[in-house]
């Protein structure tokens, strides 16, 4: 399924057409991350002061509904008139139809790749606010993930190589997407590494996994290096369902020989290779 998002407004006066963007909700093709504003909510309820109406209730309805959904992978309940809320379609509807107290803009597509950094810059454009992890379990699990690879690998080679560093077609023109790696050097061999969760949409993995490998090929040819020599790391969990389509995604990587996959907790071994290595900044 597509992935999109869609601003949560409230209208004080329908009649006027006001409205107040209180929160925003993203559907990454396989669940929802949510975000609803303090500072909003409060400002909702001084302008709502004349109309009968329990916000707290309306807005702890949708929060229950998408935790529900997220929860719950094998069915999805009837919200309002649709059966599928996380159909693009649904809303589409909802942003013409839904002109009373509640209302949804029109949802947009999303193209690029989805993850907390996006979400919550995402929210910070529109809301000018931080997300305190609302609307997203998933966050503290990442967050832990990404806070050991940044204290065990990052902070280590931070001066030596290029961390967090952005690809774009713009600059690498042999690419066709925007990709990040953690960190990536260079002293006769190309070292990198990616830190992927595999608690994600398969779309989202296969995409993440195929670009990682196109990018590897690039580079490797853009530099005049040998695949062979190249140290390139994904770094990961293991899946936990056996057999599931993530497993299956994380056992093609883990044999194939263009990348080795290091749980987190291992991250610091390509921090010592970078430093065995010498390995150094290369990149505009």
């Amino acid at each position: 399924m597509r992935s999109f998002y869609s601003i949560i407004k409230l209208s004080p006066n329908i009649a006027t057409e006001d409205s107040i963007a209180i929160g925003m909700l993203l559907y990454d093709g396989e669940k929802f991350l949510y975000f609803f504003s303090d500072k909003k909510e409060k400002l909702a309820k001084k302008l709502l002061t004349n109309v009968e109406v329990n916000l707290d209730f309306i807005l702890n309805q949708i929060r229950n509904k998408l935790d529900y959904i997220n929860n719950d992978k094998t069915e999805l309940k009837t919200f309002y008139k649709y059966d599928n809320l996380s159909d693009v379609k649904y809303f589409e509807y909802l942003s013409n139809y839904s002109n009373g107290l509640l209302q949804f803009s029109k949802p947009k597509i999303i193209f690029n790749e989805i993850d907390n950094d996006f979400f919550e810059n995402l929210v910070r454009f529109f809301f000018k606010e931080d997300i305190h992890n609302e609307g997203s379990p998933e966050l503290s699990k990442n967050n832990s993930i990404y806070d050991l690879v940044w204290n065990k690998l990052i902070v280590k080679v931070a001066e030596k190589v290029h961390t967090n560093y952005k690809f774009k077609p713009k600059t690498f023109p042999s690419i066709f997407f925007n990709y990040e790696l953690d960190c990536i050097g260079l002293n006769g061999s190309l070292i990198g590494a990616k830190t992927l969760d595999f608690d994600k949409s398969t779309a989202t993995l296969d995409k993440n996994i195929s670009h990682y490998f196109t990018l590897i090929s690039s580079l490797t040819a853009k530099y005049n290096q040998s695949l062979d020599d190249n140290n390139f790391f994904l770094i990961s969990e293991e899946p936990v369902e056996i057999g599931s389509k993530a497993h299956q995604l994380w056992e093609s990587v883990n044999y194939n020989n263009l990348i080795s996959i290091l749980p987190p907790e291992d991250s610091d071994k390509v921090a010592d290779l970078i430093l065995e290595k010498k390995a150094s900044k290369f990149l505009d």
